[in-house]
């Protein structure tokens, strides 16, 4: 009996409701605005009975009971106002604040997450879990739980008053309620799986939409506007079609609830003008009850709303759980202060053996290094082929992939033990792909160390040759770069990219293909500069212009995930056929681009 009991009881009911854990973060909000609702619906049901009064007084003329049950109505009503202004302050204002953690939640484990998921999942998708669906859960919080309570607590209150005025003519108002539960569940159900394909449709039309405008150069110097707006149109109308099949059921819901009251309110006026025309019941009872019969029809239309909030709400919460369920990157933040101990062999290869594993069907490409050693101050190039690993070797000492342990150390730790905090500290990467936020010049080039000085700055900008044509912008370093640097052509992006990289003032530097876009003579100068300015710097140069490699202490020669050749430029000039090819290739591409149309270097 005592185990049913605790099944049974308030708390252990409320553990299962999906949006318990937010409620509990506002317990004394809540009750508040759900006490304050109690009153305004107690003061709801108590207005019929000062009308009956004041009906009934009519006929004796009884001025006394008229004017009590008039000025007792007056100061009800202004109760009531009051109290519907504090309800909407606490409950639908919670909802806001408990919306807001759960946005900056999700945005901060999204941040975690490994790169493969970005990979798998479309920022148009994302974008709609943290949007609409965040949306839609606060529209279950809010108004879903205030229509809730709204509705039970009328339903709850209304029945004693009616009772005490009628007992038949309640039980005709609740003759075809049965009928209730039955439509909750049959509709209820089918706008929760409505809504949620609806959701994914959404998501399809958003990736769509942000993949189009990133690459609306693309489009446009392709002439492939017509077919993108084909295909926009497409989405748009499946979407369409499932929201018009959603506002069909949701439609259907109130208006099926409300034709159950209004049954009731038939049988009422047909019976109960009978019961006042033969004296059984006052005029005034009649009256009153008619008006609970009114207020009774805001339940039955509350409930539609609230299945359909709380049903909706409980489809893009899914959406949004489906993003917890994976896991953060492991060791992240947890000894930030812990100072690195110094070590002679600054980054250390042991046996590493790296496949995508979640493309390992699609892509099986692996990467095997073993005993390998990079001093503090060396400069290592890495080529190879398209495809023979030298990105995602680069990628993996930042750990955007992980791989085994004791595969790869830093100064001595395994860098699976090292907080990424520190590791993204000590070890900058400059990607052939650059990315700067709509920012200012300056904002762009001090992320990740806000103190530096505009000194600093000038210095690594006249470095890498940029300092010119940033001055020349119209508000120099304050000059707004637009989404992606939009402002800016490839090889100014580049050396920007590489400003902000030195800024963070790294141990070690790794640049992959980062000087693709710029001109041969720029980036010879900045290569000369650089080593000069950084000889205690270490850096892992990835590079398919080998013209650069004669500046390294050391090549790595990779293929195919393995490493083939090591040594200087002359010795594998010498003995290595693949590392001669390399460099054939290398030539001609600087001979065209001699001989053809230079890279621009002026601002779009």
């Amino acid at each position: 009996m005592t185990n049913r009991f605790n099944q049974l009881s308030p708390i252990r009911f409320a553990k299962k409701y999906p949006f318990w854990p937010y409620l509990k973060r506002y317990p004394k909000r809540y009750s508040i605005g759900l006490l304050t609702l109690a009153l305004v619906d107690l003061v709801n049901v108590s207005l019929p009975l000062f009308v009956k009064y004041a009906i009934d007084a009519i006929e004796p003329k009884n001025l006394h009971k008229l004017i009590w049950a008039s000025v007792g109505y007056l100061i009800l009503m202004i109760l009531q106002s009051y109290g519907r202004y504090l309800w909407r302050i606490y409950l639908m204002g919670t909802s806001h604040l408990v919306v807001r953690e759960v946005r900056q939640k999700v945005y901060c484990h999204l941040q975690k997450l490994p790169l493969e998921f970005h990979q798998k999942n479309p920022s148009g998708d994302l974008m709609s879990r943290v949007t609409n669906d965040i949306e839609a859960v606060r529209m279950a919080l809010g108004p879903g739980i205030l229509v809730t309570a709204d509705a039970i607590l009328m339903l709850i209150l209304i029945i004693p008053p009616m009772l005490l005025l009628s007992p038949k003519l309640s039980l005709l108002a609740f003759a075809f309620y049965p009928l209730v539960p039955w439509i909750t569940k049959r509709i209820g159900t089918k706008i929760d799986l409505i809504f949620e394909e609806l959701q994914k449709k959404m998501s399809g039309l958003s990736s769509y939409a942000q993949e189009s405008f990133s690459g609306v150069r693309l489009i446009r110097s392709l002439v492939l506007e017509s077919e993108t707006c084909r295909e926009f149109r497409k989405l748009s109308e499946k979407y369409r079609e499932r929201g018009i099949n959603l506002a069909g059921w949701e439609s259907l819901f109130s208006p099926s609830l409300g034709l159950l009251t209004n049954a009731g309110t038939f049988l009422i006026l047909w019976l109960g003008g009978i019961d006042v025309i033969h004296g059984a019941i006052t005029v005034g009872t009649f009256v009153a009850f008619q008006r609970f019969v009114v207020q009774l029809s805001w339940p039955m239309e509350a409930i539609g709303w609230a299945v359909t909030m709380h049903r909706e709400g409980f489809a893009a919460q899914r959406r949004i759980d489906q993003i917890f369920e994976v896991s953060e990157i492991s060791s992240v933040l947890k000894a930030e202060t812990r100072a690195l101990p110094p070590s002679p062999g600054q980054l250390e290869i042991r046996s590493l053996d790296f496949r995508y594993p979640t493309w390992e069907k699609q892509h099986p490409f692996s990467l095997k290094l073993r005993d390998l050693r990079v001093q503090r101050g060396q400069k290592i190039g890495i080529v190879g082929r398209v495809g023979s690993g030298k990105t995602t070797f680069l990628n993996l000492w930042l750990r955007l992939y992980e791989t085994n342990p004791d595969s790869l150390f830093f100064e001595g730790s395994d860098i699976a033990s090292i907080p990424l905090a520190i590791l993204r500290k000590d070890i900058s990467m400059v990607e052939q792909s650059v990315f700067l936020f709509s920012e200012n010049v300056i904002n762009n080039m001090k992320m990740g160390n806000q103190k530096l000085s505009q000194d600093q700055v000038g210095f690594l900008m006249k470095l890498a040759q940029i300092e010119r044509e940033v001055s020349e912008l119209p508000k120099g370093y304050e000059t707004p770069l637009g989404e992606k640097g939009v402002t800016l052509s490839g090889g100014q992006k580049q050396r920007l990219a590489l400003v902000r990289a030195l800024l963070r003032e790294p141990k070690v530097l790794l640049l992959d293909d980062c000087f693709s876009a710029v001109d041969v003579e720029v980036e010879s100068r900045i290569i000369d500069s650089f080593f000069e300015q950084y000889q205690p710097l270490t850096v892992l140069f990835a590079s398919h212009r080998l013209s650069v490699m004669s500046r390294m202490d050391e090549i790595w020669v990779l293929d195919q995930g393995s490493l083939v050749e090591r040594g200087t430029h002359q010795h594998l000039l010498q003995i290595s056929p693949l590392y001669q090819d390399l460099w054939s290739q290398s030539e001609r591409e600087l001979d065209r681009e001699k001989s053809g149309i230079p890279h621009s270097e002026s601002f779009l």
